[in-house]
């Protein structure tokens, strides 16, 4: 997720490059048929080339909506789990605070509190699992790789919060997060039994275990379920469309200037094709929320927040740091 309150120059020159080249290509070979071969028939009138813009603006205005909601979604998810995750540990903390073996229930909460965030971690993980229909190109190879670089895999972390025969117990489930969900209701059931929560603790505990299961599938939802291809295609098949009629259209405005105004026709083309496709480009960004890129959920960031919340519920000293911007983002 970009943090500052612009983003950089750099980063829109790079997003940008490759439209800005094709608006100039398209521009010049406008001005080569037409002046340079005497193709004069490809002067086209506006209005079909209008019509066309028209319902590309109406078309890629929907795809950004629906991108939208789906990244917005996912950050309330994250939230709701961070809400969870905090409400979880305090109401354990607090419902066996007052049982008689004092000293086995702390070390029963703390197993059960890392136990959670080792779920995390898990879902984590489970989030940042490539799909075919994300992104594959060089420059989103590179926000990917320095996800990686700046933070710990999330397999030595779900290790290092769990015990060693729980983790070769569950070291072949297909679902990791579920599995640890279940363990913990498991968890719970022991202490309903030695009678070290009661009734109305013990649904209340389980209560948010389920929350924590809805949240995860919600999340598992939007991850597994790729934007409708037929929107994205589409819409960069109309994106296409216009931005190879434009220049064609513009021509005869411009030939109505004189000869000497040609030439500016390639820039007043890169500007409208620059606009139209910058659109697409970021609603295309954006409709898959979990791929680690720029401008994703930092799911990073928030389970290393809630592991420094529980942990320091418990006095825990091995608390991590928490995760600063690079070069404006957080992963």
């Amino acid at each position: 997720m970009y943090v500052n309150r612009y983003l950089s120059p750099m980063i829109v020159y790079y997003y940008s490059w490759r439209m800005i080249l094709f608006s100039i290509f398209t521009g010049s070979v406008a001005i080569f048929v037409y002046s340079y071969l005497e193709w004069t028939w490809v002067a086209i009138p506006w209005l079909p080339v209008s019509l066309v813009g028209t319902a590309t603006a109406f078309f890629v205005g929907f795809k950004n909506n629906q991108s939208y909601d789906r990244s917005w979604e996912a950050r309330k998810i994250w939230g709701a789990i961070t809400n969870h995750s905090r409400s979880f540990g305090a109401a354990l903390r607090a419902f066996t605070a007052s049982a008689p073996e004092q000293e086995h229930d702390e070390n029963d909460v703390k197993i059960m509190i890392y136990r959670h965030i080792a779920w995390l971690y898990a879902l984590k993980n489970a989030m940042a699992q490539r799909t075919a229909w994300e992104h594959k190109d060089r420059a989103s190879k590179r926000q990917r790789d320095a996800l990686h670089k700046f933070q710990s895999g999330s397999e030595l972390e779900v290790g290092r919060h769990l015990p060693d025969q729980e983790l070769d117990a569950l070291k072949n489930k297909k679902n990791l997060s579920t599995q640890l969900l279940d363990r913990q209701s498991q968890h719970l059931a022991g202490l309903r039994k030695e009678g070290r929560v009661d009734g109305y603790q013990h649904v209340a505990l389980q209560n948010l275990i389920s929350s924590l299961y809805d949240e995860q599938g919600k999340s598992e939802r939007i991850k597994n379920t790729p934007f409708p291809r037929q929107y994205a295609t589409t819409s960069n098949l109309f994106i296409f469309v216009f931005m190879t009629l434009l220049p064609f259209g513009l021509l005869p405005q411009f030939v109505e200037l004189g000869e000497k105004y040609m030439f500016l026709l390639i820039p007043f083309n890169l500007i409208v094709s620059w606009v139209f496709m910058f659109m697409e480009y970021v609603g295309d960004i954006s409709e898959n929320p979990f791929e680690g890129l720029l401008n994703d959920v930092p799911v990073g960031t928030i389970v290393r927040n809630i592991e420094i919340d529980l942990k320091d519920m418990l006095d825990d000293e091995d608390r991590p740091e928490r995760v600063q911007p690079y070069l404006g983002v957080l992963f």
